[in-house]
Parts: C-alpha cells; structure tokens; sequence
C-alpha cells in the first residue's frame, strides 16, 4: 500500500516542478516582451523627437538665410555667419549639430543638358577639367552626358547608353533625365566608390541653368572654369578673395575666362544644403535639406533625406 503513495508523490513532486517551470518561462518570456516593447517605444519616441529637433533647426536655418538675404543680398560668401558650423548643442535628452554648406560652389551636374535637351558643351569641358584635375578620366564626362540627355546614342568614344547597361547585374537603363542626387553617379558606368568618394565634395544637382558661386567655390572648382587657371593660380585667387567675396568678379575673371564661362559665374547663390544631426541617448539621427531662397528671401526645403550618422 505505501509504493503507490510513494509514487504518487513523486509525480505530484514532478508536476510542481513542471508548474514552476513553466511559469518561471513564461513570466521571463513576458518580461522580454515588455522590454522589448518598451525600448521599441522608446526608439519610436526618440525617432519624432529628433526629427522635430531637425525641423526646428531647418526653420532657424531659414531665418538665418532669410536675414543674410536682408543684409547683403549682393554677395554669398564664407565669411557670413551661415557658413559657420554649429558646433553641438545640448538639447533635452541629447545633441544637436549642423552645417549649412553653398551648393552653388559645386558643379551642377544638370546643366550638362540645355533645357532644349541637348549637351551643353561649355559645361561638359567644365566637368572634364575637374576630373582631370582630380587625376581621373576626364571621359567620364561623356559618361555623365549620356546618362542625362534624352537619345539613346552613346557618346564617342567611351560613352554608355542602354546596351552598355543591359549587361550589368542585374540589368538596367539610364534614365534619360536631370537628376536628383549625385549619388547616381554610382550607377554610372566607370563610376567605382572610390571615384564618386572624389568627386563627391564638387559636384551636386540643382535644377539646370544655376551659376557657380566663385566667393564659395574651392580651388578645385575654380581651376574647372579654364584651361588657363591651375591649382596653383586658384590658391592665389582664393587667397585674394580671403573670408569674404571678390570685389570684382567680372575684372578678376574677365581675363581669365571665356566670355561664354564668364556668363556662368556669379556671387550669390540660391540653393544650400543643412546637415544636421541629433544623437538622443544611443539614438541617433542625420537630416539632409536641400534649401531654395528666393529674391525676397522666402527659404523652402525642396527634398529632404534621413539616415543614421
């Protein structure tokens, strides 16, 4: 008689344990969820407040420019206090920084192409000598060319259109229009990331027809505009100029320049490009706003990105 008993209660020992097992499962397996659940929530929190952050600081940027525009609407250059970067500042929670950068200082890629569609030929010379004073090829221009323009013709003698794409894995075609990031540069044949790397920091795309920005453009930039101007002449130039903008530009280039270049230069520029960055605890979030102003100083974002820093 006392065998059973004595196995009942080792199943009944057996049971228990099995209950408190479970159980202790299942509670560990809530409280991950409820972590889980928390840090998500966390995360989604962090992810609007730093985004309000940015848009705060693109709306201060606005009325940055808009006062810039106010008081010296004649002349953009790096001595105004948009250039400044802002060094981090402590907001609730975290930091946040930011740059505001000239894109009219870079060579637009889009003004490859007229508004007719055709190539621009003064400015593809202008891109080839910026490759080649980078030590790239300055073929890589025709490339450029056909990826934008509107036939199916590839340039001679190392250009590429559809066919030269379609071999590419996986396969694809150009796009046969102005485009909205430099980053297409990639997809371009010839185009590894150590050559974009390079030409990143010169080049940019606005809408077709800006002007190059001389009192913000680099020696780089300034050595592209003619065969007659090397690095060396464009340190001087830069040099000239200091931290402020040349007193004038039509006798400093005038002699330096073709008629038709001269043309393409200005002083003041309307598109530029905020970098900003907010890091909330371990989150972290990056902002980039292409910013148009207009003559009356009226400052709108015209495409925005975001990723992580």
């Amino acid at each position: 008689m006392m065998a059973p008993r004595s196995n009942q209660r080792g199943v009944a020992v057996l049971m228990a344990m099995l209950v408190v097992t479970l159980g202790t499962i299942i509670a560990v397996n809530l409280m991950w969820i409820s972590s889980l659940d928390q840090r998500r929530t966390g995360a989604a929190l962090a992810a609007d407040q730093a985004l309000l952050y940015l848009q705060g600081a693109e709306a201060w940027v606005g009325d940055i420019l808009r006062q810039d525009q106010i008081e010296s609407g004649e002349s953009d250059h790096l001595g105004e206090i948009w250039a400044v970067e802002l060094a981090p500042l402590p907001v609730e929670g975290g930091l946040i920084s930011g740059r505001i950068e000239d894109l009219q200082g870079r060579f637009n890629l889009n003004n490859l192409i007229t508004p007719e569609g055709e190539v621009d030929q003064i400015a593809k010379r202008q891109l080839e000598r910026l490759l080649e004073t980078l030590q790239l090829d300055p073929a890589l221009a025709t490339v450029v060319v056909d990826w934008l323009d509107s036939d199916t013709e590839a340039g001679f003698p190392s250009g590429g259109e559809d066919a030269t794409y379609a071999g590419m894995d996986p396969p694809y075609r150009t796009p046969n229009a102005l485009i909205t990031s430099p980053s297409e540069l990639m997809a371009n044949v010839g185009f590894d990331l150590e050559t974009y790397r390079l030409v990143a920091p010169y080049v940019t795309a606005l809408p077709s027809g800006t002007r190059l920005n001389v009192n913000t453009a680099s020696d780089v930039l300034l050595a592209s505009l003619s065969d007659d101007i090397d690095l060396a002449l464009a340190a001087v130039l830069i040099e000239e100029r200091g931290g402020a903008n040349f007193s004038d530009i039509d006798i400093t280039f005038e002699d330096r320049v073709e008629p038709e270049v001269l043309g393409r230069i200005d002083g003041v520029s309307q598109y530029f490009l905020l970098t900003g960055s907010v890091a909330l605890g371990t989150y972290q979030l990056t902002m980039y706003s292409l910013l148009e102003r207009d003559n009356s100083g009226l400052v709108r974002a015209i495409f925005r990105s975001l990723g992580a820093s």
